[in-house]
């Protein structure tokens, strides 16, 4: 058996606009994932709480309230939720009256009002705190994508954004347009306002920033930022020389598609401050938001990310993804997901290291014996080592090319650390040998990365190579491929031994078992198969799988296997009679990913959806429990027969309802009216019942009744209730209408059933009494 760990999804909307952001302290993350917002605990990085509107439809905006105790959600349902967020409640439901879904949504400064921006272009405004609608503004062209509330809550100001690429201002109090503001080119992506409400600022994909004051709605000054800006922040008026700010005049700091923070002077229009670019796609940034009470910065990438840093020196404090990745690894797992970056994670903390390196999707990983080397392969054709120290800091010690098409499979030498053989969709297989200065332990990762030399490469198919395996013993190798086959190889000259041929389609994965002398194989027409290795020939096949099967492992010594498909599905079966003996069923796409770990005792697998799920095996646990239940059903047998001996009826009523089991209270009542003195004793043991035992009694009359063989059971009891209870205390009781609905028919049965046989044994009687026999003539008399 296995059990769920835990496993949150990563957000498949994309986060953006809007999709993420803090409390007020900075002690909470909130981010949308499809249908639910994930709220983290910045510190442990676990999620507190998942909520999900009733509607069960996607979240299209969200928005805190700025005393952190409201939480509004708008779903594409067109449904507006208010939640008391810390609990987990829905404290209010109303319908959003928008023709089209909620885009944005923002809270005014009060917490008293909520502002509603459509993509059928219209603004409403509701009070929360009264639960009514107070302004609907029409005039917007196109989808209302930004709102926001004017900091000074006596002005009364809403500014709003739409397709157009212009500011509206809104007076609350004429229920008007005041002025639109006009000076980006493209969509504006964020307003932000400083403290004392004069100045406003508003970024936009035009790759400009514009200052404005709003006392005259005028623009003051623009700042060319020369990238497409996602989100602008003002930050603080102090100092803050990490940062370039000398001077107590506006700065602001933009998030954008150059994937680097940068600060801003407003007055002379200088980048005072810019973070170092790392390399690679996915590294945009879609959003960026300020904690201004926790001093913390939120910023997120293309690629999911969340990155949190502290806003006065931009020093990294914490890197989350919107999802929790758990191990079979004692300290920590790797992941690689559809992006050129590793994520490392420790268990513990939830701390999340990404590693950079690779320039293309990283499409495949291994881990050596010891746990402290993996190795990773990707589509830009290269693959690299990394070393874990004990810190559990990661740097990446070796790197190789070679593969003239992306290299999709990678397998780690099994007995000691010294070798890689990787597959690719060059049809070639490569066994790349470590070098001895990488496997010292002197070398850290200060000491730069080593370059690996391929020792042999053989073109092995002729499709591409999707899994390499390499055996226990470092001895042979197997290639399975989309050309419908695997092979067996001698290693270190890869010389061919055999192939395994009988798949309908393209293998995925091919897998050496740990105890025999046996293959696995996975494949795209949905079996499983295992191989001999002496002769090659095909010992089971495992059907199952509707579709595609990804990923094979051995599990519980190499006596189960654990599989997993495109279907989003995993499968155990036991080899020995062929049998699934268990699916299970939390991931909605494709599961690339299956890994268990060195005890055994854990799987984790990974998919499409952008979850990762941590498997614990629980057979040990379910089969103590049962076997403890057994004990206990024989123990509480026991002492029914004892009470039933001792003719302590009572005692022995109470046990067997608490028991639940219908059959077992049943023999107690036949017990009872076996006695001699049996209709008394029923009266006195059903009347001293408490009340929730009598509804109980009820239930199993119900039961008992449709049988002609127990009926009479059932209907001493129902004499009893009915001629001791009052019909008011009866009719009180659970579920007494159910009951009598299905007593009726049958025991309207039972007496039309006991009215014919009493009519026949009345005619019997009948035929009796008038059945004379004749006289017989007297015997003559002897003379």
């Amino acid at each position: 058996g296995v059990e769920e760990g835990t496993g949150v999804g990563e957000g498949q909307t994309g986060v953006g606009e809007g999709q993420a952001g803090l409390d007020q302290t900075g002690q909470h993350l909130f981010c949308v994932c499809g249908t639910r917002v994930n709220i983290f605990d910045v510190a442990s990085g676990a999620v507190l709480r998942s909520l999900e509107q009733e509607d069960q439809e996607d979240i299209t905006a969200f928005d805190l309230s700025p005393d952190d105790k409201v939480l509004v959600t708008a779903s594409r349902a067109l449904l507006l939720a208010q939640w008391a967020w810390r609990e987990g409640s829905v404290t209010r439901l109303w319908k959003a009256i928008h023709t089209a879904p909620v885009a944005t949504m923002a809270f005014d400064p009060t917490s008293t009002l909520l502002a509603t921006g459509g993509c059928d272009g219209a603004v409403r405004v509701w009070d929360v705190v009264q639960s009514y609608g107070t302004h609907h503004f029409r005039g917007s062209p196109g989808v209302v994508h930004l709102v926001a509330f004017h900091p000074d809550p006596t002005r009364l100001l809403l500014f709003s954004s739409a397709t157009d690429t212009s500011v509206r201002v809104w007076s609350l109090q004429e229920r008007s347009c005041l002025a639109v503001l006009t000076a980006h080119y493209s969509a504006i992506t964020s307003l932000t306002f400083s403290a004392d409400g004069h100045t406003m600022l508003s970024s936009g994909r035009d790759k400009i920033c514009v200052v404005w004051d709003l006392r005259s709605l005028q623009a003051t000054r623009t700042v060319p930022v020369f990238e497409s800006v996602e989100a602008a922040v003002l930050l603080p008026e102090e100092p803050a020389p990490e940062l370039g700010v000398k001077s107590t005049g506006l700065h602001f700091l933009t998030a954008g598609d150059q994937g680097a923070l940068r600060v801003w002077e407003a007055a002379s229009g200088r980048c005072v401050h810019a973070q170092q670019r790392l390399p690679g796609p996915g590294r945009e940034l879609t959003h960026c938001a300020l904690a201004r009470a926790a001093s913390l910065l939120l910023s997120v990438t293309a690629d999911h990310n969340l990155l949190l840093y502290d806003a006065r020196s931009l020093r990294l404090q914490k890197q989350v993804l919107d999802v929790r990745f758990l191990g079979p690894e004692d300290s920590h797992v790797v992941v690689a997901s559809n992006s050129p970056c590793l994520k490392v994670f420790d268990l513990q903390t939830s701390a999340c290291q990404i590693l950079h390196g690779h320039t293309d999707i990283v499409l495949a990983l291994d881990v050596f014996r010891k746990g402290r080397l993996f190795a990773s392969c990707a589509k830009d054709q290269s693959i690299r080592v990394w070393r874990m120290n004990k810190a559990g800091e990661v740097a990446c010690v070796a790197q190789g090319s070679g593969h003239t098409h992306s290299v999709g499979t990678i397998c780690c030498s099994r007995l000691k650390e010294t070798f890689l053989v990787t597959g690719s969709q060059d049809c070639t297989v490569k066994l790349w040998p470590l070098p001895e200065a990488l496997l010292s332990k002197g070398t850290g990762p200060e000491g730069g990365s080593v370059l690996l030399q391929a020792q042999a490469t053989q073109r092995c198919h002729n499709k591409d190579i999707n899994s390499v395996a390499v055996a226990p013993n470092d001895k042979l190798l197997a290639t399975g491929s989309q050309d419908r086959t695997a092979k067996l190889w001698a290693l270190p000259q890869c010389q061919l031994l055999g192939t395994f041929s009988g798949h309908r389609r393209g293998l995925w994965c091919v897998q050496f078992s740990p105890m025999d002398q046996v293959l696995a194989t996975a494949s795209a027409d949905g079996t499983i198969k295992l191989w001999a290795l002496q002769d090659f020939s095909c010992l089971k096949t495992f059907e199952g799988h509707d579709a595609s099967v990804l990923k094979v492992a051995f599990v519980s010594r190499g006596t189960q296997l654990l599989s997993s498909g495109s279907d989003g599905l995993l499968k155990l079966w036991t080899i020995k009679n062929n049998e699934c003996v268990r699916t299970l069923d939390a991931h909605e796409d494709k599961v690339w990913g299956l890994h268990c770990s060195r005890l055994d005792d854990r799987a984790l697998t990974g998919a499409s959806d952008s979850r990762v799920v941590l498997w614990k095996d629980v057979t040990e646990a379910e089969q103590a429990e049962e076997q403890a239940k057994r004990e206990e059903q024989v123990v509480k047998q026991q002492e029914l027969d004892n009470l039933l001996h001792e003719k302590r009826y009572l005692r022995a009523l109470g046990l067997a309802i608490s028991l639940d089991r219908p059959h077992t209270v049943l023999t107690v009542i036949q017990a009872i009216r076996r006695d001699p003195e049996s209709c008394e004793k029923l009266e006195t043991t059903v009347l001293q019942l408490r009340r929730d035992q009598k509804e109980a009694l009820l239930r199993f009359c119900v039961t008992w009744n449709t049988n002609s063989r127990h009926c009479h059971e059932a209907q001493a009891v129902l004499g009893v209730l009915l001629r001791h209870e009052a019909p008011d205390e009866l009719l009180a009781y659970d579920g007494v209408r159910a009951s009598l609905e299905g007593l009726l028919p049958y025991t309207e049965r039972h007496f039309q059933r006991l009215s014919r046989t009493l009519q026949a044994a009345t005619f019997l009687d009948f035929l009796w009494h008038n059945m004379k026999l004749p006289t017989l003539p007297a015997a003559p008399t002897a003379l």
